[in-house]
């Protein structure tokens, strides 16, 4: 009698030895799931304020850094750019670095854009692309 409850203690520890990692990526795998689909916005919310407007004006300013080191200057430009849509004219202010964002923004200017408006920003995505997050700025610095 002994022999045989031996073998079913062996039995009993290689069978949980096998389940107790199958059920714990089981476990992780539906965690995973779980937070990837409550996480996500809800499909309705992504689109929520987002218009179409045209830009009317950009206007480049370069700001002045000076730093004292050994590496070049980089020249930060302030845009200001307006936007007009169905309701009315918005105009905002981003500063940036990059020539290619600035390029786009003007040879975006009378052309279709996607703007979203949360609180005091502006989100625009042009048609190549090019997504500015601007403050929102009174419309006379346009």
């Amino acid at each position: 009698m002994r022999q045989a409850a031996g073998w079913s203690g062996v039995a009993h520890r290689e069978l949980r030895r096998s389940v107790l990692p199958t059920i714990l990526l089981a476990t992780v795998i539906l965690a995973a799931i779980r937070y990837a689909y409550g996480s996500a916005p809800p499909a309705s919310s992504s689109s929520e304020g987002q218009q179409i407007g045209k830009i009317l004006s950009v206007r480049k300013v370069l700001q002045n850094y000076y730093f004292v080191s050994r590496y070049p200057r980089i020249h930060y430009y302030l845009l200001y750019f307006a936007v007009r849509t169905s309701e009315q004219i918005y105009c905002a202010e981003y500063e940036t670095p990059v020539i290619d964002e600035i390029d786009d923004l003007f040879s975006a200017k009378d052309k279709d854009v996607k703007i979203v408006l949360k609180g005091k920003t502006l989100t625009l995505r042009t048609p190549k692309g090019w997504e500015f997050k601007a403050r929102l700025v009174k419309r006379k610095q346009c």
